[in-house]
């Protein structure tokens, strides 16, 4: 795996140092905190996507057929 080296002020060194958990590397630290920013939750989205009632049907529709059709392919036997 290929490695990058980064450049960071002393006070955030000092900053990352208390973020990080025991036993995490600082590519882990960036990592998660970089999640836990991007890996943004569902819930922000609510309410942003604005559809008619007959596009919300479709949807619905569409998810349950494809429910049927799963349920249909597995056998639980």
């Amino acid at each position: 795996m290929a490695t990058k080296t980064i450049t960071i002020k002393e006070d955030v060194y000092e900053v990352l140092t208390t973020l990080k958990k025991s036993g995490e590397s600082f590519s882990k630290l960036l990592l998660r905190l970089a999640n836990q920013i991007n890996g943004q939750k569902l819930d922000r989205f609510f309410g942003m996507w604005d559809m008619e009632d007959e596009e919300f049907e479709r949807i619905q529709k569409t998810i349950r057929n494809s429910e049927v059709t799963f349920m249909k392919k597995v056998d639980f036997d």
